[in-house]
């Protein structure tokens, strides 16, 4: 837990702009009345449910700190405190199927995963679902501390969450729950049905009420991105893509992952269904298999163990299992310090998150100008939060032209001479926030962010 909130609040970064503009965003918009509306949700294709859930986070705990500081701070937290699902599932999974020492090293090696860390508190719907989607797979096939209606309820329960989250993942939640009632059909499949359908009618009813009929998020989604082609807009990659973004996130986990499914085939089916599902699909990013990521270590962990039981039957290892734990968890620690050297998204943008939480706690403040920098990785007013118009200044020509509209302009590097009387701030990873004293005069403002984005602009 302190690895993963102090790698988010002392590197901040943007791994994609939909962790801000698909979740954070909304939930300003729904808990403060203002924030930058994309075409995503111009058109209704995402749903209310998750940001309505942020929206709470963020009322409840602004007043920890000045700015939005208090409240983004606190969304980490909770975040990565439901990452921690990753941890759990390892050791209860590789308990149950293996015993101690497979569970004390997927443990740890998901405590300090590289991709786990850094993913631990986006804001992803696809994240939020695989951390959900796990408690889901272990309780329909093990959690026998539970009766077993309420446990094969819960199963379904976080399948249909998961799912709902992540449509994309509907494939894999359903073959979970067909799973779940393979034996003993007639007496599981209502209970389990029950909870996964429970999420997904609240999505649909939740739909019916912010937007125009029950589950429009859903089609919507599915019609824009899937039939009219638009995700494949932001580009599109060869269908063995995701194959090579595993060995880049899991290095030799991704190996010795195949010699764990012997212990679980389940495990093996769902990784295979959820990067099939997304393979077939033209536009490709990370962020989208990360539900595979501690599935995979949970089997490499297995793997270890069972190869070392291979060699011990055959007289050439006679290691306790304290040296496999230990041998084990030195060799995925080593690996995860490789990925992490060489992953280079850990303060990605982070210069115009901390540039925009600054004047989050100025209250001066009466608008931002933003140059050679697109809105898209600043953080919007979820970062800002300040009620105040954001302004893009397009050309070098326009930045004199606009500066009484704004008194406070974040810009990529630095600017060639003064203007009307901006001082430099600050830069951080290059870029620079200027201030000028003073208030601003309102304008036309045909460049505001939100007006460019109703009328086209991306």
């Amino acid at each position: 837990m302190v690895l993963r909130v102090g790698v988010a609040i002392y590197s901040p970064s943007i791994e994609y702009p939909d962790e801000v503009f698909e979740s954070l965003e909304p939930a300003h918009h729904l808990a403060y009345g203002y924030g930058v509306v994309t075409w995503e949700w111009i058109l209704g294709i995402r749903s209310w449910v998750y940001p309505a859930f942020l929206a709470g986070v963020m009322r409840a705990t602004d007043w920890i700190a000045p700015g939005s500081r208090g409240y983004l701070d606190a969304i980490i937290v909770v975040l990565c405190l439901i990452s921690l699902t990753t941890v759990w599932f390892g050791f209860a999974w590789c308990r149950r199927a293996s015993g101690t020492e497979a569970a004390l090293l997927a443990a740890g090696t998901c405590a300090f995963w590289a991709p786990l860390v850094y993913f631990a508190p986006k804001a992803f719907n696809e994240v939020l679902a695989g951390n959900l989607l796990l408690p889901g797979l272990y309780l329909g096939v093990y959690g026998d501390s539970f009766k077993e209606r309420n446990r094969l309820f819960l199963a379904g329960l976080f399948c249909g969450l998961a799912m709902s989250l992540r449509i994309q993942l509907a494939p894999a939640a359903g073959f979970a729950v067909l799973y779940f009632c393979r034996s003993g059909w007639r007496r599981k499949a209502p209970t389990v049905f029950a909870g996964f359908l429970l999420p997904i009618l609240i999505f649909g009813a939740v739909d019916a009420f912010t937007w125009s009929y029950p589950f429009q998020s859903f089609v919507g989604y599915f019609w824009i991105n899937l039939v009219t082609g638009k995700s494949s807009s932001y580009g599109s990659q060869p269908w063995y893509w995701y194959v090579l973004c595993l060995a880049k996130y899991l290095g030799p986990a991704l190996l010795l992952a195949f010699a764990g499914v012997r212990r679980s085939p389940l495990l093996g089916w769902i990784v295979l269904i959820i990067v099939g599902a997304h393979s077939v699909i033209g536009h490709k990013e990370p962020r989208f298999v990360y539900p595979v990521i501690p599935i995979v270590i949970t089997l490499a962990a297995l793997g270890v163990v069972e190869i070392a039981s291979f060699l011990s039957a055959r007289g050439k290892l006679h290691w306790k299992s304290s040296g496999i734990v230990v041998f084990g968890l030195a060799f995925f620690a080593l690996s995860s310090a490789f990925i992490a050297w060489r992953f280079p998204r850990w303060n990605y943008s982070s210069g115009p998150l901390i540039a925009m939480d600054r004047l989050s706690r100025e209250a001066s403040v009466c608008g931002v100008g933003l140059h050679r920098i697109s809105w898209a990785w600043t953080g919007g007013y979820a970062h800002l939060h300040q009620n105040v118009p954001i302004i893009l200044v397009l050309t070098d020509a326009e930045v004199e032209k606009e500066a009484l509209g704004f008194n406070a302009l974040v810009v990529q590097g630095t600017l060639s001479h003064p203007i009307m009387g901006f001082k430099l701030e600050g830069c951080w990873n290059g870029v620079c926030l200027y201030r000028r004293p003073g208030c601003c005069i309102p304008s036309r403002q045909y460049n505001e962010v939100n007006y460019m984005l109703r009328h086209g602009y991306q």
